[in-house]
């Protein structure tokens, strides 16, 4: 058994991780739901506000799903233990970063939703990042185990 296998790591570790897990499987609920029953969704909205949620372009959507099947993906590479999570989680960050920018400032979220509709992206820009560094900071401990290639 190799000297990495042996490091263990501490509970919040799995805590952590844990919670990272159920938080993008929660956004991945979300996707769906956006993606099919976007409609049911906008019931407390005002008309303005479905407006501007029924002019999202589709490449959005595919950046939303690039979000959070990444961040879904990274999270499941940290209960393994894996160091693949940093470039996943890092995919992630890129992609909700673009999501969140063309939505929230380029297509007016901000003036639709008002200041209440920045909580959310504000939230999952942050834990993003911090999934991201909670990742960097567990490779960087030894935590992570980096990929090893079957010899030939």
């Amino acid at each position: 058994m190799s000297e990495q296998h042996k490091i263990s790591v501490p509970m919040w570790f799995w805590v952590i991780a844990a919670v990272a897990l159920l938080w993008n499987l929660m956004g991945c609920v979300i996707f769906l739901s956006e993606v099919f029953a976007q409609e049911a969704m906008m019931t407390s909205m005002t008309e303005e506000q479905k407006e501007w949620a029924r002019s999202t372009p589709s490449w959005i959507y595919f950046v939303f799903a690039i979000s959070v099947s990444t961040g879904l993906a990274g999270s499941i590479c940290l209960l393994m233990r894996k160091a693949l999570s940093v470039q996943v989680f890092t995919v992630s960050v890129v992609a909700v970063l673009t999501q969140m920018v063309y939505s929230m400032l380029i297509a007016g979220g901000l003036q639709v939703m008002g200041p209440s509709g920045a909580v959310m992206p504000a939230v999952v820009i942050s834990l993003s990042i911090a999934w991201l560094m909670f990742s960097r900071f567990s490779k960087g401990k030894g935590w992570l185990l980096p990929h090893v290639r079957a010899s030939a």
